[in-house]
């Protein structure tokens, strides 16, 4: 049926995202599938994941050059505005498809359902998907009490630096020349970094418990994006790290940094008129350590699709969505909890465990994607075929004695909601 999206957003926000977005066949392939044609936007092809440790030693690598082969489709970094502009391009081709990128909605009529929209407009449909982000209006109306995003302990850099600097240096050059995504992993943080626009640029994100932080703090409430151009803070924190990490930070000029939120799985993703459903983030957001947030968000709308499709009425299509999605989001959410515990160890016994367990390809390796049975599960996975499958056994927590979000001084601290 013909759709008529309206973006929350403000004017032209969709061609100034910065910042880069790993795209993983599980998701790729769908989008193909679509008519998405990623021959028309700058790419890099994954080597894979390169784990190290943070004086600069590789304790495992997760090659990437079966994609295609295995799962289907290969895996991509890309710039996350040259992602946006291709799929509104794409779905402004479509005759089936009425976009409105400049909306901001005020309102939502559940039963109806309809939308109305701040110009005083009101859209009215069969049915409204509401992809509206972590800070969901339609969330705690669907579920029925207060639902607001949970601080998780972390807080995130978003940095871009050009990759010319790096190419002309002869220990950093490696970085962009062979394009894994690299993380870092050290005391209470961890950093990654991967090229886009075909060398151009250097993508990092760094990650780091609030207590740990060099930097201001962020506010507890209200708005949690913050734009600074000065790299002192990270310069000081990761000061005796490796090379790598220390001259990526002093390259540092301007970032975005904002908490790391989520919260556990929803009691419903469905509105009790059947007409109503959310997606994505506002159903199961997750911490960025999987690369799988948007790639999740492209499961449901395959899942929704195929559902619509095969039910002969939407609230029961509805329903067979939810049941076949909330599984899946949930353990990949909470895996994203594993890793953060794994990857922000003090040095120690605990840590040369780690390491000896990341060697295994079995089920103790608490690297998600060093268990083939894992990576299989995650990438091999296709929507819209809208099957039960059966979940594989979360990696193992460390001990309670050497977890940092155990501690009191990380996680007693940040009870506080966003």
């Amino acid at each position: 049926m013909p759709m008529e999206p309206a973006v929350k957003s403000p004017r032209g926000w969709y061609f100034k995202v910065g910042a880069g977005i790993r795209i993983p066949p599980n998701s790729l392939k769908l989008s193909n599938s679509w008519g998405v044609d990623f021959s028309n936007v700058s790419k890099i092809p994954s080597m894979g994941n390169r784990f190290v440790d943070w004086k600069g030693n590789v304790l495992l690598s997760v090659p990437y050059n079966d994609m295609r082969s295995r799962y289907g489709a290969p895996y991509y970094f890309l710039h996350r505005a040259d992602l946006v502009k291709l799929l509104a391009k794409t779905a402004q081709r479509s005759p089936k498809i009425e976009l409105r990128m400049d909306c901001r909605v005020a309102g939502y009529d559940l039963d109806a359902p309809s939308v109305s929209l701040a110009n005083g407009e009101m859209l009215t449909a069969d049915l409204i998907v509401c992809a509206d982000g972590i800070k969901s209006a339609v969330r705690d109306r669907i579920n029925g009490r207060p639902l607001p995003p949970q601080d998780t302990g972390d807080v995130a850099y978003r940095i871009l630096v050009p990759a010319k600097p790096l190419l002309v240096d002869p220990d950093m050059a490696h970085l962009v020349q062979n394009p894994w995504a690299v993380h870092w992993m050290g005391p209470e943080g961890h950093a990654v970094g991967y090229p886009l626009r075909d060398g151009e640029l250097y993508n990092i994100i760094i990650d780091v418990t609030h207590s740990s932080d060099r930097g201001e703090p962020l506010p507890d409430e209200g708005h949690v994006w913050k734009s600074a151009r000065s790299n002192s803070e990270l310069v000081e924190r990761f000061k005796d790290w490796c090379p790598e990490v220390q001259k990526l930070c002093a390259m540092t000029g301007q970032y975005l940094k904002w908490k790391l939120a989520d919260f556990d799985s929803l009691d419903h993703w469905v509105g009790e008129s059947g007409k109503v459903c959310l997606l994505g983030d506002g159903c199961h957001p997750m911490m960025p350590y999987m690369a799988q947030g948007a790639a999740q968000a492209t499961e449901d709308a395959a899942a929704l699709a195929a559902a619509l499709r095969r039910s002969s009425n939407i609230p029961g299509a509805l329903q067979t969505y939810e049941r076949v999605r909330k599984p899946r989001t949930t353990y990949v959410a909470r895996n994203t909890r594993v890793l953060q515990e794994w990857l922000h160890l003090y040095d120690g016994p605990y840590r040369d465990e780690r390491d000896r367990m990341m060697a295994q390809d079995d089920e103790t390796n608490p690297i998600f994607w060093g268990w083939s049975k894992r990576k299989d599960w995650l990438f091999g996975y296709d929507a819209s075929k809208l099957e039960e499958e059966e979940i594989p056994t979360l990696p193992p927590m460390p001990p309670d004695e050497a977890r940092v979000y155990l501690d009191k001084r990380v996680h007693l601290r940040n009870e506080s909601r966003l």
